[in-house]
């Protein structure tokens, strides 16, 4: 199935996912970015995520949901962290189209991105922009 970009609205929901922030996700992320540092612990013990695996894992949902094609170009994004999230966290990560536009050759799409761990409580909110070739 084949997803028609021009009818996306802004304000429409695109992506709705719940992973878990498992320790071969949180590797995989940190040996794709070479990031050998150890991993803080939360309070119980556990190890606590790099703050980007969570913004990785919640983009993960927009280009499967949206098929995003080949030659797409993330042009800029904005997030903020306010809580830290240990290893092994249920994550619920929601997407909503802020602004669909075409400019030349290509179309504009930017993303606003909410993750809420297990409890509900907020742990990533920002935007990404994206640039689809026509």
């Amino acid at each position: 199935m084949s997803v028609d970009y021009s009818k996306l609205l802004p304000g429409q929901r695109i992506s709705n996912q719940t992973y878990v922030l498992d320790a071969g996700t949180v590797s995989n992320y940190a040996e794709a970015v070479g990031d050998l540092t150890q991993l803080y612990s939360a309070d119980d013990g556990r190890p606590l995520a790099p703050p980007m695996a969570i913004a990785a894992l919640s983009l993960r949902g927009v280009v499967n949901d949206l098929e995003i094609p080949g030659g797409t170009l993330h042009a800029g994004q904005e997030m903020r962290f306010s809580a830290a999230v240990p290893v092994g966290e249920t994550l619920d990560c929601t997407a909503t189209l802020a602004q669909n536009s075409v400019r030349g050759e290509w179309r504009f799409m930017v993303v606003r991105l909410e993750v809420e761990d297990s409890k509900g409580r907020a742990v990533m909110d920002g935007k990404s922009t994206i640039m689809l070739p026509i």
